[in-house]
């Protein structure tokens, strides 16, 4: 299946310590020392001779699935900076992504890269160095943001290109990356201060600070596909993953909700996700009873599960993939969040999107948007997730099944 997604168990705990100790975040840039030895055995090959006169641009995005589909609704302003009789635009992705990109008319090219796995395994960073350093780029750009020393700003360094352009939250608390290495690996960052911004709004600052134009604040556009399953024409979501086990809420929890919305709807549930998701919705699964369910896990690509999540009635998730898709195929939806980037991912602007809001159930602390730099020690669960309780995100159920006269 092209949507099979898996990550190494020693990354997920090695990122799963680092969400418990935050402090931890500002020694990742140990990889530009890492990365100095790493680029001696990933020398640039020769380059073939272009026969196209077009300058080229090469897009450094790393990011998830959910990043990707709000990225995907401003995108297409790339254009206006860069035009296609005048500029080659390639994007790097994450490789079970690709098809998301591909399916985008935006870009000339895309190039699938396993960023995952190469974090903490260094034989596959060199391969991924490699494969990026076989082409030079007049622009490279960089719109993931280079306030920390995350991985899309150690694959800009390793890209060969004339021009390295950034782009920096000011308005963030912690900045863990230093001064002196943002200047050694871009030559131009664009600095942003715009209090509580959505990363849909991030990115459009972007490219307007870039083509001094305006740029259209839209939702992704996902394409419509026909779906290889059987499904019934009216049916419900619970997805309960979270991308690491500190942001997730309690299975049982999710039961007990996903019982009660079949009691009230007589709609059937649907689980989908990757078999990356398996456990977590397996857990689920063992504490529900009684309701009747469509497991759709592993059956789909990215592209069908997109389609997938675009035809529930309603859906339940803390998961951000599952809830950027909804808000994107605008499905009435129950967003369980915590505080850690509320405003950046969570809270959509739909007053200026024109679009319908989701419910965000959530139970707002003073140190809301800390940027995953919690401030709290010894546990297991995030407290902003930990204290949501069952009747808080059921209450926000029942409004948005009235809302949709369930």
């Amino acid at each position: 299946m092209e949507n099979r997604y898996t990550i190494s168990s020693l990354f997920l705990k090695v990122n799963e310590f680092i969400w418990k100790n935050s402090f931890i975040q500002r020694f990742r840039n140990i990889f530009f020392v890492v990365d100095f030895f790493v680029l001696l055995f990933c020398k640039r090959t020769k380059e073939v001779q272009q026969t196209a006169k077009k300058k080229e641009v090469l897009i450094v995005y790393n990011m998830a699935l959910g990043d990707g589909i709000i990225f995907s609704g401003v995108s297409d302003h790339i254009r206006k900076i860069w035009p296609k009789d005048k500029y080659e635009v390639t994007i790097t992705c994450q490789s079970a992504f690709a098809s998301l990109y591909k399916a985008d008319n935006t870009f000339d090219h895309v190039m699938p890269l396993d960023f995952a796995g190469s974090i903490l395994n260094l034989k596959k960073r060199c391969k991924l160095y490699r494969k990026l350093r076989e082409h030079s780029y007049d622009i490279i750009v960089d719109p993931v943001g280079c306030d920390d020393c995350t991985t899309n700003v150690f694959v800009t360094r390793a890209a060969i290109g004339t021009k390295k352009i950034g782009v920096m939250d000011k308005t963030r608390a912690i900045h863990e990356m230093p001064g002196w290495m943002r200047k050694k690996i871009y030559s131009q960052v664009i600095e942003l201060n715009i209090p509580h911004m959505h990363l849909l709004e991030q990115y459009a600052a972007f490219w307007e600070r870039l083509s001094e134009k305006k740029c259209e604040l839209k939702l992704a556009q996902l394409p419509k596909v026909e779906l290889k399953i059987d499904l019934p024409k009216d049916f419900f979501i619970v997805f309960p993953v979270a991308s690491v086990d500190v942001k997730k809420w309690k299975p049982a929890h999710y039961a007990v909700i996903a019982k009660r919305i079949y009691d009230r709807t007589k709609l059937p549930l649907l689980v989908c996700g990757t078999e990356h998701d398996r456990a977590s919705i397996n857990e689920f699964l063992e504490k529900l009873t009684d309701v009747p369910v469509i497991d759709a896990v592993g059956k789909t690509n990215i592209i069908e599960y997109t389609e997938l999540i675009g035809r529930a009635r309603l859906i339940l998730t803390n998961d951000t993939s599952a809830y950027h898709i909804a808000v994107a195929r605008q499905v009435p939806t129950v967003m369980l969040c915590g505080g850690y980037v509320y405003d950046k991912y969570a809270n959509y602007p739909c007053e200026k999107l024109g679009c319908q809001e989701p419910i965000l159930a959530t139970e707002p602390m003073e140190c809301y948007n800390c940027g995953n730099h919690c401030k709290y020690q010894g546990f297991s669960v995030y407290p902003c997730i930990e204290k949501i309780t069952v009747e808080k995100v059921w209450s926000c159920t029942q409004q948005l099944i009235e809302r949709i006269g369930l």
